[in-house]
């Protein structure tokens, strides 16, 4: 595959997984897998939350994502 294509699907794949970040998508989306019972959330844990929380992560991923599609559409042949 050529390095074009796959440093545009590590960006669309860092947009299509930030926009989860938004509760109005990911009530569409996952939200609604969990609710029908195709999917089943993790089980609560005694450490509690996570530092950053949801949001925070999800941004955080996307843009690691991102960069790493930019890398692989800039790096030198």
């Amino acid at each position: 595959m050529n390095d074009t294509v796959i440093g545009l699907l590590f960006i669309l794949a860092g947009i299509a997984y930030g926009s989860l970040a938004f509760d109005g998508i990911y009530d569409a989306t996952l939200g609604w897998l969990v609710k029908n019972e195709w999917l089943k959330p993790p089980a609560p844990t005694k450490q509690g939350k996570s530092f950053f929380g949801r949001k925070p992560t999800i941004i955080l991923y996307s843009l690691s994502l991102i960069a790493i599609g930019f890398y692989i559409l800039i790096k030198l042949d």
